[in-house]
């Protein structure tokens, strides 16, 4: 796990460092179940609106989404930025056994229940990019009291049903490839790979080379132009993510895809018409690691009535919007934000 003077040595690099980076706002931990997890809250909390985001991954660390989309938002709203266990900078010394959905969720209880003592927040929005869609979809079947809005980015509720939409899109995207005669050495035998693995459970080897092969096709980054930083496929803008590269090592993937239980919990669709609180649903048209079409399955599953659900596809975006599409990510979760603060 981290240690202490990992801790000290991010921070004064915060301290000494210039711009967005600096520790600014409120930054503390909150103790779980064996583990201490760093919370940082920075904006406009006299607006008395917090965003709470629940980091991806799993394994990336909740500080490493600080980047001038959501410095944009901190200007009318607060943003709670923090790392789930095993995670970023989290520390204590969690055991195994404690790397469950179920502790997940109440550590993010945890977090908002500390947010709350320390903070007037009058209203509270969560927002999930991919794992964090996960984490937040299993927190809203237990806690949606209190939580103004949902803001689903590109979520995984389901895994295996996730897994075979991905399948899916290498295939296609093989095939595409191989019709044209492009890049043959890469994705000869893929589509065959691909539909022999639809049905089957994830395990650590189809995993990784479904990784491969998704982030070559693009299905994280539409146009590698809008990365967030050369070979960084997911949010990772601030010293606190060099934490998460180094000792993180998959820990939590690692314990999903070993234990069945905690896979099992991950299969959530059919419990989505639970959650009936005013929802968003914000979606990559192009995403490759979490298909579209589990946008309309989170739509229309959603047990909120229509009136209070919004499906919004960014058409030229994969798993990233923020970063292809600025400007009508913010639109969109401004919006929602407005409506239902």
């Amino acid at each position: 796990m981290r240690t202490l003077a990992t801790v000290a040595l991010l921070l004064a690099a915060l301290v000494t460092g210039c711009g967005r980076f600096q520790t600014e706002g409120d930054l503390f931990f909150v103790r779980s179940a064996g583990a201490d997890l760093p919370v940082w809250v920075r904006g406009n909390t006299d607006s008395g609106v917090f965003m709470v985001v629940l980091a991806g991954g799993p394994g990336n660390s909740g500080m490493s989404y600080l980047s001038p989309v959501t410095e944009s938002l901190e200007e009318k709203y607060a943003v709670v930025y923090w790392d789930q266990r095993a995670t970023g900078v989290a520390q204590g010394n969690p055991t195994p056994e404690t790397l469950s959905l179920e502790q997940f969720v109440a550590d993010t209880h945890a977090v908002i229940s500390a947010l709350r003592q320390r903070h007037d927040v009058q209203k509270l929005f969560l927002l999930g990019p991919s794992w964090g869609g996960t984490l937040g979809t299993a927190y809203l079947l237990e806690h949606q009291e209190g939580v103004a809005g949902w803001i689903d980015m590109d979520g995984n509720h389901d895994w295996q049903k996730n897994w075979d939409f991905t399948l899916d899109y290498v295939k296609v995207h093989a095939e595409r490839k191989l019709a044209a005669g492009e890049e043959v050495d890469t994705w000869r035998g893929v589509p065959e790979w691909a539909e022999s693995m639809k049905g089957t459970r994830m395990s650590s080897d189809s995993l990784w080379k479904w990784q491969r092969l998704c982030t070559k096709a693009g299905g994280y980054i539409l146009d590698p132009s809008n990365s967030p930083g050369a070979g960084v496929d997911l949010l990772l803008f601030s010293p606190f993510s060099l934490g998460a590269m180094r000792t993180n090592d998959g820990i939590v993937l690692e314990k999903i895809l070993s234990d069945d239980a905690f896979y099992d919990a991950l299969q959530m669709s059919p419990k989505l018409s639970r959650i009936t609180i005013p929802s968003l649903v914000l979606w990559g048209r192009h995403d490759g690691a979490v298909p579209v079409a589990m946008a309309y399955d989170a739509y229309d599953n959603l047990g909120t009535p229509p009136e209070h659900k919004f499906l919004v596809i960014f058409e030229n975006s994969a798993h990233l919007p923020p970063f292809e599409e600025p400007e009508a990510f913010l639109e969109a979760v401004t919006r929602f934000i407005e409506k239902y603060r």
